[in-house]
């Protein structure tokens, strides 16, 4: 190799244009493992953008979405002896994305594996879940939110509640003297839904999850609501009345806020994950306060508070499913509620793997499994709603 091949910026200008060799590669992998190089590094992306006009707000979201992509592609192909150099993983990952984006070339190594027929995938494919829920009343009436049309639904307690056009329900207080009625709002697997409470705050219900609440949302000067499964929840500012989520290990009490709260029995833990503000977590004599970006860990025995992607957390309430450093078979529980399907392991397949890379929850089942599949980590087979991973 020429002198100036083994500059950094000779480097990154071979891969832009999708020349480079693998020698030329290898060298680049190399010379990301100097971390004093950032800086130029990150300059001769900002370059590339520039030349490319990429920077608008949609293409940095795309960037992002492909970096976790081959970010996840490179940290599972490559040597477990390697993988604890993790900044270097980040940056080549990150110029790798916006140069896909920029239209320019990228070649990476990935295991010569071959990957098997996936077309069985296909001949059982499972749509995607859909905007749905049920809605129980104080006197058992239960309403099925996909076939009631849109408006006024019902009025009891002094409480008007409507479903919206846009798929949400909607309680508006007309007379607080009446009292309240206890509701029940529940998704089945494969469904998820949006509420309004009286108070103002929104609450985005995940598959097979319910909520439950009184009407008029007050009881003895709080706002109470028990949940099952996993609930999304922008509170509105309230000081004087606090708001609590109840659960089956523990209670969440803010008074204004937005946080994310999984609570399925098939989980080890109650995981509650705050977004803004603050919100403290109690569980018998066990209390946490947690900031932004921090999750408790409720597994019944303590709680444990650690730093997290919230993104990973909250991908469902966007749409996506986010499996960046997620636990496979924790990944695997989320396809399996959003189509409403079994997971079935051989015993071939590990408990410690992890997940990469990001794809939208509306894509049909094949596609998720074939993205899956693309780590060459298992293989899936369909059989209805059945799904069978092994190695």
């Amino acid at each position: 190799m020429a002198e100036d091949e083994s500059d950094i910026a000779y480097l990154f200008k071979k891969l832009a244009d999708g020349t480079a060799s693998k020698e030329e590669l290898a060298a680049y992998f190399e010379l990301t493992k100097d971390n004093s190089l950032d800086a130029e590094i990150t300059a001769l992306m900002q370059a590339e953008l520039k030349d490319n006009a990429l920077p608008e707000p949609q293409d940095i979201e795309r960037i992002n979405r492909v970096y976790g992509n081959i970010e996840a592609a490179i940290r599972i192909q490559q040597p477990s002896s390697e993988k604890s150099n993790y900044p270097f993983f980040r940056r080549w990952a990150a110029a790798a994305a916006i140069l896909i984006l920029a239209g320019g070339g990228l070649l990476y190594y990935t295991q010569n594996k071959p990957s098997k027929d996936n077309s069985q995938l296909v001949a059982n494919d499972v749509a995607p879940g859909h905007q749905g829920a049920t809605l129980i009343l104080a006197s058992g009436k239960k309403i099925i939110l996909t076939q009631a049309v849109n408006g006024k639904l019902v009025k009891e307690a002094g409480v008007t509640i409507s479903k919206t056009a846009n798929g949400q329900l909607v309680y508006n207080v007309q007379d607080a003297s009446q009292g309240s009625k206890m509701n029940t709002l529940s998704t089945d697997n494969g469904e998820t839904y949006k509420v309004h409470l009286p108070d103002g705050s929104d609450v985005w219900l995940n598959s097979a999850s319910s909520l439950t609440y009184n009407t008029a949302l007050n009881d003895n000067g709080k706002r109470m609501v028990s949940l099952t499964g996993e609930a999304y929840f922008e509170i509105a500012k309230d000081k004087a009345h606090p708001f609590i989520v109840h659960t089956d290990k523990q209670d969440v009490e803010v008074l204004g806020t937005h946080f994310n709260i999984n609570s399925y029995k098939d989980e080890p833990a109650v995981a509650t994950t705050l977004l803004e503000g603050s919100v403290k977590v109690t569980s018998g004599t066990n209390k946490q306060v947690i900031k932004p970006g921090e999750q408790a860990i409720n597994n019944g025995a303590g709680i444990k508070v650690a730093t997290v992607d919230v993104d990973n957390i909250t991908d469902w309430k966007n749409g996506d499913f986010n499996l960046n450093h997620v636990d496979f078979k924790v990944a695997m529980r989320k396809v399996a509620r959003w189509y409403d399907v079994e997971i079935i392991y051989d015993k071939s397949v590990p408990d410690d793997m992890e997940t990469g890379g990001w794809i939208s929850r509306k894509q049909k089942l094949s596609a998720v499994l074939k993205f899956i599949e693309s780590s060459r980590l298992v293989h899936f087979k369909v059989e209805g709603k059945k799904i069978y991973v092994s190695k």
